[in-house]
Parts: C-alpha cells; structure tokens; sequence
C-alpha cells in the first residue's frame, strides 16, 4: 500500500497511535505473531488429544464387544454432561471435538490391526527366508520358488 494511505489510514482510524515509533509498531507485530503461535500450537494439542481419547474410547468399546453407537449415542452426551456439571463449559467445548460417530470407531478399531498386517508384509517382503519340508516330501517335483502373497 502507498505510505500516503498507510499514514491517512493510521491518523484517522487510530488517532492515538499516530506519534509512536517504529520500535512500537515492531514490538507489537512480533508480540501478535507469539501469541498466534501459541493459539495454533494450543489448537494442535487439543487435536491430538482428541484423536488420542477417540482411539481410546474405540479400543474400550471394541474390548467390551459393544455396538460401535454406543459412543455417539451414550457415551459423548454422558461425557459433555458430567464435564458441564462438573468442570466448565469450555471444557466441555473442548471435548466435543473428541470424534465418536459410528464410521470412526470402526475404522479405529481396525486400524491397528491392518498395520499389523501391513508391517508383517512388509517385513517378510524384506527378509530372505527358504521354507524347510520334511523328508516324505518330494522336492523333484519343486520347479522353483513361489512368491507367496498376503
């Protein structure tokens, strides 16, 4: 912006800022840009703990053997009342975020066991190994190796 605006700008919307120094206007910058840093690094936290609570509460109702809306539709309305009742309702804003729906907790049941299994292909593609037979075996008839595929 051209310095003629920036300064028509600055004497008639604040007045009272108009006879500070550059010094000001330096500090004040870097002070909204902390304070930007530490809302986004607040906000990553509360997601990641989110996330945690929901793998939680997905691992709690996969080990009872629960319907997976359970936690949508008892769970996280039990959770927000008692944190309301009991704590704040920041709190309980907070909590909201936790993700409960039916679709979630079922892939994060099952997220844990496909990267079982993606890890256990993944090492047996890496590692050379030879598959031993016993001796009623008839190894003439073994061609060649066979890929073995998960």
């Amino acid at each position: 912006m051209a310095p003629a605006k920036l300064r028509r700008h600055l004497e008639t919307v604040h007045p009272e800022s108009k006879d500070k120094n550059k010094e000001f206007f330096v500090r004040k910058k870097e002070q909204l840009l902390e304070s930007q840093k530490k809302k986004m690094h607040l906000t990553q936290t509360i997601n990641e703990k989110a996330t945690e609570a929901s793998y939680l509460v997905s691992h709690r109702i996969e080990q009872a053997g629960e319907a997976h809306t359970i936690a949508e539709n008892l769970i996280k309305p039990c959770v927000l009342d008692i944190t309301k009742c009991m704590l704040d309702e920041k709190s309980a804003k907070h909590l909201s975020t936790v993700l409960l729906s039916n679709d979630i907790v079922s892939r994060r049941i099952h997220d844990p066991a496909s990267y079982v299994k993606q890890e256990l292909v993944t090492r047996l593609e890496k590692t050379r190994f030879a598959l031993q037979m016993d001796d009623s075996t008839d190894v003439a008839g073994l061609l060649g190796y066979r890929e073995i595929s998960i």
